[in-house]
């Protein structure tokens, strides 16, 4: 296991706060607000650009199509998955959301996570790039969580949180705000 180390994420990161919404939101079946509430916060900088032509009926299709993939990882975790045997599913549910104006590379495990917060671990530009993923589609992901099984293994839960936010907490606070820093 690489040096992990468990950040306060809410403290660093002000939209960290939304994240408990988020996730209350889907415990109550507002999934389709909630995902949409992510996406205008955490893939604002993608979204903005597709709100005013947003195809909600046809987000919300996809995510019906979608439902029976998420229903056969519904008990999976992110520590003790075999992506391979499940790679085509991944990469159906990843190609499917990344498709949509608005969602696309960044949005697309956003939204996948939310659906399975046990499992798929988020990414954005940043941490793509420094991991050596250039296109972001639904082949580089699977690699992408492979990757961060493998270097992240022996992790476990830590104060209600899985080991799949984990990780993207401490790739947001090592790799993603570290470059938006050095940005400004």
């Amino acid at each position: 296991m690489s040096k992990f180390k468990i950040h306060n994420f809410s403290q660093k990161e002000l939209k960290g706060d939304f994240y408990p919404m988020f996730l209350k939101m889907m415990d109550k079946g507002l999934e389709t607000e909630a995902m949409l509430f992510m996406l205008s916060t955490w893939n604002f900088a993608r979204f903005r650009y597709a709100l005013r032509s947003f195809d909600l009926p046809n987000f919300e299709k996809t995510l019906e199509t979608l439902e029976p993939l998420f229903v056969k990882l519904k008990n999976e975790k992110f520590e003790t998955i075999n992506f391979d045997h499940y790679s085509k599913d991944i990469q159906k549910i990843f190609g499917s959301l990344s498709k949509i104006k608005g969602i696309e590379k960044t949005g697309a495990p956003k939204l996948m996570h939310l659906k399975a917060p046990k499992l798929f671990v988020m990414w954005d530009g940043y941490i793509r790039n420094h991991y050596g993923f250039k296109i972001g589609d639904a082949e580089e992901y699977l690699e992408f969580i492979k990757i961060m099984q493998e270097k992240f293994s022996g992790v476990k839960p830590v104060n209600g949180r899985t080991v799949a936010k984990l990780i993207d907490e401490h790739n947001y606070t090592t790799i993603t705000e570290k470059v938006m820093k050095g940005n400004k």
